[in-house]
């Protein structure tokens, strides 16, 4: 019986090693599948490219930004237009300046004809054709229609035959895609003391054939300013402006106003009546409290002055910091020029405007206009860290601003060339940011549906393609260099000195005791084809710089 027993115990001893040795090697068994799995879609991970954002382009020189329901819409130069879902993949919608049946403005030779009657049809620089420049697309909820209802969308266009014999008009419609009926021209420019023609024109320039006789009729101009003429009786385009480039906002309590100008004599500001559309002027001359000219015909000079305002004027108030900003880009507009986008602010639609510096937008005296209003970028380009390649842009300008109204996010659109591609252009819209001194700072790539996120050290610690967008007025290309930002916070190569990151994402970089404060964001980096953490700081002396890591997202 004994002996049963022991064999029992002997069998159970067995059987539990063998059971034991089973369920071992099931475990390890099932450890290397997983284990296996596991290296498989880590190195699926490993080999998984960035998903990269679609993108269709069109051609808007001057592009003019708003948002009708959930779509955008940019306006420009030649009576080009276009719309888009998600501010990347762009369509156009007009036939530029065919005519009888052009799409904003039906028989346009007709419907633009008093505009036309001084500037842009057939005549001198606009010879054999139209120039029809620059528009302002703007939605007034106050606009009283003919039927007596209000609001319209309104766009304020510039026709223009010389470089200072220009129009300003308007024309609206219920239909942001029109047709657009015409209303009125407001402002003339390049008008002369006595009968006088340019060439290839017969639109006689004396200012009896502009507005003026009428605004000095009916008491909204007092009378003609001898100051607007030249000893010789020309226009005196090195005091006031060139009618075109219109910009149309309201302030923050409502009221309705107009910039405008190119070059010439200055950027000028206009209030305007909300319900017709029309310029309220000064009626008399007059200076601001810091000595800016208030001209009884132009309005208030904010900016430039002595042929060297910059072109394209775009204001826009911000409610968070509470300024207003003031956009103008610089220099000849051709890829061999030197187009670069300035920004000076003010606490006021009406001035003064600074830049971080301090220094004035309208220019003090007949100087080079470089050192004036911090600089957002020009000419650049970025080099391949694996090949030749080099991605950039050539003279990036005269720009737009849309402000999402929920987040306050806020955009700068604009067209610009490219290298080595002559005079093709295109639109391009970057995400603006506000860094810790409340200046405005393009990011380094177009916009491809990022926003703002939280990051660590670990995150941005590495190499990067660095540019400094300097503060000069050249066509020299700002080309990419090579940086690192230690674990340390020290920063080496191009530069040397110091990096922090503050709070969520916002960076400080500080070189030869300048310091330059921005933020960091996620972008994608078309070059490297990979989504990047980069940087974009500006400093006090209104230099902007820019980072992009050159490795993948940790």
């Amino acid at each position: 019986m004994e002996s049963r027993k022991v064999l029992k115990r002997m069998m159970l001893s067995t059987l539990a090693v063998v059971f034991i040795g089973v369920v071992f090697w099931i475990a390890i068994t099932s450890d290397k599948e997983e284990t296996t799995v596991e290296s498989n879609e880590s190195a699926e991970n490993d080999n998984k490219k960035d998903e990269e954002p679609n993108f269709s382009e069109v051609a808007v020189h001057d592009p003019s930004i708003i948002k009708e329901e959930d779509t955008f819409y940019i306006f420009g130069t030649h009576i080009e237009a276009a719309k888009s879902k998600d501010l990347m993949n762009w369509e156009s919608f007009t036939n530029g300046y065919e005519t009888p049946n052009n799409s904003l403005y039906g028989d346009l030779s007709a419907n633009l004809s008093e505009s036309f009657e001084w500037a842009g049809e057939d005549d001198a620089d606009s010879q054999g054709g139209f120039a029809v420049w620059a528009p302002e697309i703007f939605w007034n909820e106050d606009y009283v229609n003919d039927d007596g209802s209000t609001g319209a969308y309104m766009i304020y266009y510039s026709a223009s035959s010389t470089y200072i014999r220009s129009a300003i008009g308007y024309a609206v419609s219920k239909d942001i895609e029109g047709p657009y009926e015409y209303v009125d021209t407001i402002v003339y420019s390049g008008f002369t003391e006595q009968e006088d023609y340019d060439e290839n024109s017969d639109v006689n320039k004396k200012w009896t054939n502009t507005n003026i006789p009428d605004l000095v009729d009916e008491g909204d101009v007092s009378e003609v300013n001898p100051s607007w003429f030249n000893e010789d009786g020309s226009y005196n385009n090195t005091m006031y402006p060139n009618a075109i480039d219109a910009n149309v906002f309201y302030d923050k309590d409502g009221t309705l106003w107009m910039s405008y100008g190119s070059w010439s004599g200055g950027i000028f500001l206009h209030e305007l009546n909300k319900e017709t559309g029309g310029v309220i002027r000064p009626e008399k001359d007059g200076e601001t409290e810091d000595g800016r000219m208030i001209d009884r015909y132009f309005g208030t000079k904010i900016s430039g002055g002595y042929g060297k305002s910059g072109e394209g004027p775009y204001i826009v108030y911000d409610e968070e910091s509470k300024y207003y900003f003031l956009y103008k880009t610089y220099g000849w507009l051709g890829s061999d020029g030197e187009y670069n986008m300035r920004v000076f602010r003010s606490e006021s639609p009406e001035g003064p405007f600074v830049d971080a510096q301090g220094n004035p937008a309208v220019l003090p005296e007949d100087t080079d206009n470089a050192p004036f209003g911090n600089k957002l970028m020009g000419h650049y380009e970025f080099k391949s860290t694996s090949d030749d390649a080099s991605l950039g842009y050539f003279s990036p300008g005269h720009n737009s601003v849309y402000v999402d109204p929920d987040t306050n996010q806020q955009y700068l659109v604009f067209h610009t060339r490219f290298p080595d591609s002559g005079e093709k252009f295109e639109v391009r819209v970057h995400p603006l940011y506000m860094n810790e001194n409340d200046w405005p700072m393009a990011a380094p790539y177009r916009y491809s549906g990022e926003s703002l996120e939280e990051v660590s050290e670990e995150n941005v610690v590495g190499d990067y393609k660095f540019i400094n967008h300097k503060k000069d007025n050249t066509d020299e290309v700002k080309s990419s260099s090579e940086i690192t930002l230690h674990d340390n916070y020290e920063v080496s190569g191009e530069i040397e000195g110091t990096w922090e990151l503050l709070n969520e994402n916002e960076v400080r970089v500080t070189v030869d005791d300048e310091t330059y404060s921005g933020v960091f964001v996620k972008q994608w980096d078309p070059l490297e084809e990979q989504n990047v953490w980069t940087f974009t700081a500006a400093s006090d002396q209104g230099i902007t710089i820019w980072g992009s890591r050159t490795s993948a997202l940790k």
